[in-house]
């Protein structure tokens, strides 16, 4: 009898753990291969870790447990006006949450998780994060994204920003990083997502974009001016 309880309760957790949902840390710049930089000048290398202060840039985590590119590339990149990032990529990426930049240089924490703008909740009572879609213990890929905050706060400001640039702004995206156990808040533990293990995330570099060149009105009414008096000229010829 004794022992048939013991099967039971061991089934059972399995059970349980088959079923959670994954759980993952978001966090960086503990470490300087997790820190996060910026450059100074456009296609330039970086120029040293984002300045102090919190809340001056974003970050979000994306989770596939198929999916080891982003659109075929699993490399960081930054500044790319027309790169294919996650946010535009999101086949087989599911967002699982938020992070923002600390008053440390190159640092950011975890701020909320969810799986749209529209659908964020407060971070699990550890300061974890839920990997929907992805059982505990299960293995996870993981791709983030980080920008400066003069573009927004939100996905969906990124996204109207980066279609049409008005502002100077920061972006950059990490590697893939593949294969992490998710923890199971029971017999696996709750990994980090950025580290220098197999599988985690490392720092990446926000690239500046220039904003889209729009002509300015005076600027275009003095190029109306100059058009009509050279066909004038023409036509007194």
């Amino acid at each position: 009898m004794k022992k048939a309880i013991i099967t039971a309760a061991i089934l059972g957790a399995l059970a349980s753990n088959a079923f959670s949902q994954g759980l993952v840390y978001f966090s960086g710049g503990g470490s300087a291969a997790t820190r996060i930089s910026t450059n100074s000048v456009v296609g330039g290398s970086s120029a040293g870790t984002t300045s102090l202060g919190a809340g001056q840039y974003y970050y979000a985590l994306f989770a596939s447990a198929a999916n080891t590119t982003v659109s075929g590339n699993s490399a960081a990149f930054s500044g790319s006006g027309n790169g294919t990032y996650v946010f535009n990529a999101l086949s087989g990426w599911t967002l699982v949450g938020f992070a923002s930049s600390t008053a440390n240089a190159g640092r950011f924490g975890a701020i909320s998780q969810g799986t749209s703008d529209a659908n964020q909740g407060a971070l699990n009572s550890d300061g974890s994060l839920t990997v929907q879609g992805i059982a505990g213990a299960a293995n996870a890929n993981f791709v983030a994204i980080g920008w400066s905050a003069n573009i927004g706060s939100t996905l969906a400001a990124l996204e109207a920003w980066y279609a049409n640039p008005t502002l100077a702004g920061w972006i950059g995206e990490s590697i893939v990083g593949a294969g992490e156990s998710l923890g199971d808040n029971n017999l696996v533990s709750t990994p980090q997502a950025f580290g220098v293990g197999a599988g985690q995330l490392t720092g990446f570099l926000l690239g500046e974009v220039s904003p889209t060149a729009v002509p300015e009105p005076t600027t275009m009414a003095l190029a109306g001016l100059g058009a009509g008096a050279l066909l004038l000229f023409r036509r007194r010829k």
